[in-house]
């Protein structure tokens, strides 16, 4: 694999996916951009956002709130629901609509719910219910059949977004967060592994500062970049459809 940057869970805040694109042309060596989805929900900008990973995914996978959005919120928080409602009216083409609405609508309706490359795997959520399912680090204690039935599935690496949570699991089950590994993980020979590339547009691992993933055959590294969080928060607390905790919760990364 040539160096990738996995982005996932943008949800609609521009100011951080912008940030993220910028810092991946920096380096210069980035060769695609994968997005792991949920590319709409929460934020002030879902359509910008999708016009953005249309211009520069290679590929975009599904994510729950993208199903969402041509479908229907099941299971989501009061305010995750309110916000899907909001982009729906605003995104869902109408007779008169322009080409571009259609084509955005088109394209989320269209993502896919999963992308194998070689013996690299790529979901949204998980390798057992590849949109919806979470994986989460305390599942190691507290639901450790989940992981180890996650596991199983996996021959090579599977990489998800969906918890926001950046870190790796491994057989055992066992998880190691990025901060735990100091933003490296070292592909080992054998060793099979689930890696969550974190959030672009809401990380919960209480930094607020955006966060993807590069990946080449050595290894992982994950990338934070710090964009005008105020501004997004204010876009948020000018839309009366959006409720103020989607924008406030991304001043303390949770």
């Amino acid at each position: 694999m040539k160096k990738v940057a996995l982005i996932s869970d943008l949800h609609s805040n521009l100011e951080a996916l912008e940030a993220v694109l910028r810092h991946i042309a920096d380096q210069g060596d980035v060769t695609s951009i994968y997005c792991l989805g949920d590319v709409v929900g929460y934020g002030p900008n879902p359509a910008e956002v999708i016009d953005l990973v249309r211009e520069h995914c290679e590929f975009c996978l599904m994510g729950n709130h993208d199903m969402a959005l041509t479908g229907m919120p099941l299971g989501f928080s009061g305010m995750a629901a309110q916000a899907i409602r909001w982009q729906r009216q605003m995104l869902e083409p109408r007779a008169d609509s322009q080409v571009r609405v259609r084509e955005r609508w088109a394209f989320i309706a269209s993502l896919a719910e999963q992308e194998r490359i070689g013996d690299d795997w790529f979901v949204h959520a998980s390798p057992r219910h590849p949109v919806t399912e979470y994986l989460l680090p305390w599942d190691v204690q507290g639901d450790p059949a989940k992981l180890n039935e996650a596991m199983a599935l996996v021959t090579g690496h599977c990489f998800v977004g969906h918890t926001h949570m950046p870190g790796v699991f491994t057989t055992g089950p066992r998880f190691q967060s990025s901060a735990e590994l100091h933003n490296e993980y070292v592909f080992a020979p054998g060793q099979n592994a689930i890696v969550n590339v974190s959030s672009v547009g809401q990380p919960r691992d209480r930094d607020p500062r955006a966060c993807y993933a590069t990946v080449t055959d050595a290894g992982v590294t994950w990338c934070r970049v710090e964009y005008d969080i105020e501004k997004t928060i204010a876009k948020v607390m000018a839309i009366p459809e959006l409720d103020a905790r989607c924008g406030l919760r991304l001043r303390d990364g949770r």
